[in-house]
């Protein structure tokens, strides 16, 4: 199958913005002559309680963006995207994704296009979410076969869309 849509997850940023609080938060006992043993005891405890909160925050929480999107026009699999492990994987075929809606990206200025911000669809009841802010694969040839008539309206919709290479 050929990767259509692709945008990971930058898995480093949740845990570098925990190294920043723990530190922070370690270095600031030091600074104010906390005792040392316990503000290291503290900085570990805190570092522990962001791990696993960022584990769940992934798992439970953040569902239905997509990472990869694979197909060859009649069977399709979505990778969601995860903090922690790896993602869930959903096999579809395009006649069960539906409810197609699209949402702009931001403000513009009025001679600006419009900018294409996130594709949501619902398979098997649950929705998930495509990001157009910043993907590094698009193939719109291949995303059109999922939903040729949308796709047409939404490349009229959003001019400046287009496909970008791996």
């Amino acid at each position: 199958m050929k990767t259509i849509f692709a945008d990971p997850t930058p898995r480093w940023v949740p845990f570098t913005a925990a190294a920043l609080i723990v530190l922070g938060v370690w270095i600031g006992g030091v600074w104010e002559n906390v005792d040392f043993a316990f503000i290291t005891k503290f900085a570990v405890g805190l570092a522990c309680v962001l791990f696993v909160l960022i584990f769940f925050q992934g798992r439970f929480y953040w569902k239905g963006q997509v990472a990869e999107l694979k197909g060859d026009g009649e069977y399709y699999e979505a990778l969601t995207s995860i903090w922690v492990g790896s993602g869930k994987r959903v096999s579809f075929g395009p006649h069960e994704a539906r409810d197609w809606t699209a949402t702009g990206s931001g403000t513009r200025k009025d001679d600006e296009p419009a900018k294409l911000g996130t594709i949501h669809f619902t398979v098997n009841a649950r929705e998930y979410d495509l990001s157009f802010v910043n993907p590094k694969v698009v193939d719109l040839d291949g995303l059109t076969a999922l939903n040729p008539g949308y796709f047409a309206k939404l490349r009229a919709d959003y001019p400046a869309l287009k496909s970008t290479a791996a």
